[in-house]
């Protein structure tokens, strides 16, 4: 028996809802991988700033993923070890930061440091933002910290992580993917903290609510063209805290 008229319609109207929201599902994950594979050639065009004095006071050594190399930043000098080398010009700074870097990954960097017989003052850890992203497992991360903040002990006087922030804030991630990755940058900052505190390390945690909340407002000023690095402005925000944090003097 053939359908009633009116009941035909609202199939044909039902039929064009689903394709239309379809299509709109299919058009909003084409335009996130677009803008993933587009955060991944922006993160290979970043520099590092590194400075390399001979009569050096400070020596400072700058780790981890692309936070580290200043991502973002509309200049290196823009970015946290450039903030850095601007109110210190006697420290000696190096930069061995990778775009890409996991946990994992910063423990490399840290053993090549210590087997080339350099020793530090203070090492600025940035990592852990890519392993939100990866959803790295919670138990191998936290051994993976573990053996990170023993290198680190090894290598420098004083460590501080600067950790990653809430990247359910980030541009690049719509919902329901922006709410995974506020669930996922929480609990890897709980691993990261606990593993910091284990290891008198002092951990400076960007998902904490004070943070989120300053980045909540017109959260896209504060990240690059990108929608996932931050901006130089962010760079400034997040040095500053840190300075705060570890009760540095005022620069002369």
């Amino acid at each position: 028996m053939a359908s009633p008229p009116k009941l035909r319609n609202v199939e044909k109207a039902v039929l064009l809802l689903m394709s239309a929201a379809l299509a709109g599902v299919v058009l909003e994950m084409a335009m996130f991988w677009r803008g993933i594979g587009r955060a991944r050639r922006f993160a290979k065009a970043g520099r590092r700033f590194e400075r390399r004095l001979s009569a050096r006071g400070a020596t400072v050594l700058i780790l981890g993923d692309s936070t580290g190399v200043g991502v973002g930043a509309t200049r290196p000098e823009e970015s946290v070890a450039g903030l850095f080398a601007a109110d210190y010009p006697d420290a000696d700074i190096i930069n061995v930061a990778a775009s890409g870097t996991r946990v994992a990954d910063a423990i490399t960097q840290a053993r090549r440091c210590c087997e080339a017989g350099l020793r530090f003052d203070l090492a600025l850890l940035h990592v852990g933002g890519i392993d939100v992203v990866a959803d790295t497992p919670l138990h191998r991360l936290a051994d993976d910290c573990d053996i990170l903040m023993r290198e680190l002990g090894r290598l420098a006087a004083r460590t501080a992580w600067l950790g990653p922030p809430d990247l359910g804030l980030a541009p690049l991630f719509p919902r329901p993917y922006a709410w995974v990755m506020a669930s996922r940058s929480r609990a890897v900052s709980k691993v990261f903290s606990a593993a910091a505190a284990r290891h008198n390390v002092l951990f400076v945690d960007f998902s904490a609510p004070a943070h989120v909340a300053y980045f909540s407002k017109r959260r896209r000023a504060h990240f690059a063209v990108d929608g996932f690095h931050p901006n130089s402005a962010s760079y400034k925000y997040g040095y500053a805290v840190a300075r705060q944090m570890l009760g540095l003097d005022q620069p002369g």
